[in-house]
């Protein structure tokens, strides 16, 4: 199959293999040959990304390689969340492919399960920056072997921020070439503090006047709990008060950005009227439905795949919904205030995001 599997140790990228742990090799420029030898032109490059509470090095049911990356996805007895969405299969791959014919998938594995007792989401909020170190090297390696493609991403929760922190170390480096290799990030309920967002892509305009790679904002207010959950365990930052993307978004009035609630029954209205018809019912709180509700992935493969009809430019010409409905929108009125304290949820109550 034209996919390659990397699992992360530290800040190194390298080839999945559960026999030999993290004794792999690092990736290189001919594992990425072999892997679409024949790579059909206009097809995508896509790096997928998981989100908290995952390890490729870990057990079946945490591991993104048996589970969100599989084609056949392993299943836990009782998935009350339903969770567990083949992600290649969904973005129109298939494991039959072996050549390239629809394109190369790169399951992005990387430790955001610690194992510490105290401070997990923050650890993992830390090694979210060097998942991007290790996810700049594999645009560069990629960027090496196929010239002039774009590369993507679709990016789940935490994994967000790792996209984010590879475009700011590019901009910092100066490397201009992979910012403008960079081609579009589909981001799923991203976990990222908006002022981080914000400072990374002032660092990447003021390296490239293209201004990297077009994000895809996937919000939903069905969200809003996990988003509290961001701002209430992610580490302090002096002077700055902790607001997520997922608060009010970002991309307003930026080219390179654009917000859509997914689960807002305007955009929903307006998708289904260009023939991507999102299902599911309304919930009050879920981290998941950013790809598990039927349709998203056919969306985002949509937007990977039928780059013209489904750029940011276009979308706002035919008149998108940009709008977002307020916060906590989704709970009962009298669980609203409430809400905004968010040291009344705990995160190590919560299942992977």
């Amino acid at each position: 199959m034209a996919m390659l599997r990397i699992a992360v140790t530290g800040d190194t990228a390298r080839i999945y293999d559960p026999e030999k742990g993290a004794d792999t090799p690092a990736l290189t420029s001919d594992a990425i040959r072999d892997a679409a030898p024949d790579l059909a032109p206009r097809t995508p490059i896509v790096i997928l990304i998981h989100g908290y509470r995952y390890d490729p090095h870990s057990a079946p049911l945490v591991n993104p390689h048996e589970t969100l990356f599989a084609f056949d996805p392993i299943r836990p007895r009782t998935d009350r969340w339903q969770k567990t969405e083949s992600w290649p299969r969904g973005l129109g791959f298939t494991p039959e492919d072996k050549t390239g014919h629809e394109g190369l998938c790169i399951a992005f594995g990387w430790p955001s399960r610690p194992r510490a007792r105290f401070g997990r989401f923050c650890t993992a909020y830390a090694h979210a920056e060097r998942a991007g170190r290790a996810l700049l090297r594999t645009v560069e390696l990629l960027a090496r072997v196929h010239p002039g493609r774009p590369i993507d991403f679709v990016a789940h929760s935490l994994g967000a921020r790792v996209v984010l922190c590879a475009m700011r170390l590019a901009a910092e480096r100066r490397r201009h070439d992979l910012l403008d290799s960079m081609g579009r990030a589909i981001m799923l309920g991203p976990a990222e503090l908006a002022f981080v967002a914000r400072g990374a892509l002032a660092d990447v305009d003021a390296v490239t006047r293209r201004g990297g790679p077009c994000v895809f904002a996937m919000l939903a207010r069905e969200n809003d709990v996990f988003d509290a959950l961001l701002e209430h365990f992610a580490p302090a930052m002096p002077l700055r008060r902790k607001i997520g993307i997922g608060a009010s978004g970002l991309g307003q009035g930026r080219r390179n950005w654009i917000d859509m609630q997914i689960d807002h029954p305007d955009t929903r209205q307006w998708l289904a009227e260009r023939g991507a018809v999102i299902g599911g019912e309304a919930r009050r709180a879920c981290h998941w439905g950013v790809y598990n509700r039927p349709g998203t992935l056919d969306l985002y493969a949509a937007i990977l795949r039928d780059r013209a009809r489904w750029s940011i430019p276009a979308l706002r010409e035919e008149g998108v919904p940009e709008d977002l409905e307020p916060r906590w929108c989704r709970l009962p009125w009298f669980l609203r205030g409430r809400a905004t304290q968010s040291s009344d949820i705990g995160i190590e109550s919560a299942t992977a995001i």
